[in-house]
């Protein structure tokens, strides 16, 4: 090896060394792949310009100096990797919401040793389930756990809803305004707009805008969104690349960005499927989210965090077939070779969870409790009773025309079940009824049934009371004299449902050890996250403590909302929601 190359190839690496140790000041995270790093960042441009300075000053001449700086840059670059990361040693309680997680997936996966994190933190704490209500939509049941009240109480139907539209405060608004607690919401569902705290608030997928608080953070989610609508710049007026520097000082690591990157290499030459872009993308979404919530609980120091991953519900809609493909072989056998291609993408959304609770584990300080909770389970979507066909229960011309007679509703669907909210208070519920009640077919049949939802007042569950769904049949058909093609449409894109029964397990100084707990209900996750605190819950929270906590609380704290500060987004009257991400999970067409 001649002096020039030595030489040039130490020059080359050393820009990328000189990157590395900035970014290791602000994001101690960067580094989790020192290896590839060093190889691609350091090694190529080393490659490049050694020969070029070979080719430019010929051979010969001792190599030994410059090959020694080239190996001190690596082992350099090593030792900087090798520094332990900060701790989180700011959070008492956290709260790790695995959105749509079932037990029915995580059991056989811990028994073949493919979860260690959360069997290990069942080992050391406790486990059970947590039953879910129905209308079974994300929204209104994370606001339930939020809260400890019902839907008709915190005001949270449907889709179509702001942060400010809940009517009572939830756990982390008490835990702010009474305890004193700065706090750190990740992607909790009903968020957006974020209300200026201390500590940090990024909004989930129903935001359709890119704030966050502070404003620091909102790089998440103009990447988040650009991405699910077509490159849509939704007040996003950064390049990707420029958004992508920012993250990287506000916790993006290597890893991911090197992932990203084989991503859009390969979404150009192979032009992937639908099925394999959507894989990538929520592969590629928890790797951002994960990266930007470390950061950010160790910059902003929250005492009381949570942080939701969707992954695992939104392949579930889409991919169960493929999970469970026993549960569909006499109603629609699914082939051998696409079972081989997407049939561990569920379960390996499910280990990339367990990695996020193994961080955490590792992250936390011993004396933080960590509750692990779902909103609801998952199991197969099946054709109805005698049916052997999909078929899809539509939204949009059911919204408009039960909305023109009753004022506005919400309408959405899980599987082949819809839920129709009342928005406003003033109405009763049987004029929605007696609307739904002209809704009949040519014969003069009722088209829908339904029955009121056991938790909600102002909502009705509705089903097809014929459910023999067929392509003559929609073609033919009318309801309430309009094509039946404005209601109903063939489709077996979704074959996940939702279950209720979630997954609750704990562990902290607080939980008993090792047991099998009592099944939980979402009201009581706000009491217990108040308990863990310190705080007792309020009078007319309906759910328990399931660890305990402190004795009677007020009567009410219903009082607090009024006194919440809103900030710059007190004046957002907008309802506008994500309705790209909706179709996506199947809940509107």
């Amino acid at each position: 090896m001649s002096r020039a190359f030595a030489r040039g190839a130490a020059l080359g690496a050393l820009p990328a060394l000189l990157a590395a140790v900035a970014i290791r000041t602000v994001n101690p995270w960067f580094l989790d792949r020192p290896l590839l790093y060093a190889l691609l960042a350091m090694g190529v441009p080393a490659l490049l310009l050694g020969l070029l300075a070979r080719l430019v000053f010929g051979g010969g001449g001792s190599s030994r100096r410059a090959l020694a700086g080239l190996l001190a840059q690596t082992v350099l670059l090593l030792a900087l990797a090798a520094l332990p990361r900060p701790r989180l040693s700011s959070v008492e309680v956290m709260v790790y919401g695995v959105d749509g997680a079932t037990w029915d997936v995580i059991d056989p996966l811990i028994a073949v040793g493919e979860l260690p994190a959360f069997e290990e933190l069942a080992d050391e704490g406790g486990r059970g389930v947590l039953r879910s209500m129905e209308p079974m939509f994300s929204p209104l049941l994370w606001t339930t756990m939020a809260t400890g009240r019902v839907p008709d109480v915190h005001g949270v139907r449907g889709f179509h809803v702001r942060s400010r539209d809940c009517r009572v405060p939830r756990f982390w608004d008490v835990a702010e305004q009474e305890g004193g607690k700065r706090i750190g919401l990740y992607k909790w569902l009903v968020t957006s707009p974020p209300r200026p705290v201390q500590g940090f608030v990024v909004p989930a997928w129903l935001a359709a805008q890119p704030d966050t608080w502070p404003e620091e953070l909102r790089f998440v989610k103009e990447l988040e969104l650009s991405n699910r609508q077509k490159r849509k710049r939704v007040d996003a007026t950064r390049s990707t690349p420029e958004l992508l520097l920012d993250g990287i000082s506000h916790g993006l690591r290597f890893g991911t960005l090197l992932e990203a990157a084989t991503w859009k290499v390969r979404e150009r030459l192979q032009r992937p499927g639908e099925e394999d872009r959507r894989v990538a993308l929520e592969h590629l979404r928890v790797l951002l989210d994960r990266d930007t919530f470390f950061h950010a609980t160790w910059t902003h120091e929250p005492e009381l965090a949570t942080f939701t991953l969707y992954a695992t519900d939104a392949l579930a809609h889409l991919l169960w077939r493929y999970h469970e493909p026993a549960a569909f072989a006499e109603v629609d056998p699914v082939p051998a070779e696409d079972v081989e291609r997407w049939g561990t993408a569920i379960e390996d959304a499910y280990r990339l969870a367990d990695d996020i609770l193994a961080e955490l584990r590792h992250g936390l300080p011993a004396s933080a409790d960590l509750l692990v909770v779902s909103d609801h389970g998952f199991k197969a979507l099946l054709p109805g009773e005698g049916n052997k066909s999909y078929f899809a229960p539509l939204t949009m011309r059911l919204k408009e025309r039960l909305s023109a007679a009753v004022g506005p509703v919400d309408v959405a669907k899980v599987g082949y079940k819809l839920a129709v909210s009342m928005i406003q208070d003033d109405r009763p519920i049987a004029e929605l009824e007696a609307a739904l009640e002209t809704l009949v077919e040519a014969d003069g049949q009722a088209f829908y049934r339904w029955e009121p939802m056991p938790d909600s007042d102002r909502t009705l569950g509705l089903t097809l009371v014929d459910e023999d769904v067929t392509e003559g049949r929609i073609a033919q058909g009318t309801v309430g004299g309009e094509p039946m093609s404005d209601y109903v449409r063939m489709d077996e894109a979704f074959s996940g449902d939702h279950d209720d029964r979630g997954v609750l397990l704990a562990a902290g100084p607080a939980i008993p050890r090792g047991e099998e707990l009592d099944e939980a209900g979402l009201l009581d996750i706000a009491p217990t996250v108040l308990g863990l605190l310190g705080l007792a819950k309020a009078g007319d929270q309906e759910g328990r403590a399931i660890f305990g906590g402190p004795g009677h609380g007020p009567r009410s704290r219903d009082d607090l909302v009024d006194r919440l500060d809103w900030g710059r987004f007190g004046a957002d009257d907008s309802d506008e929601v994500n309705e790209e991400r909706l179709r996506q999970l199947g809940y509107t067409e």
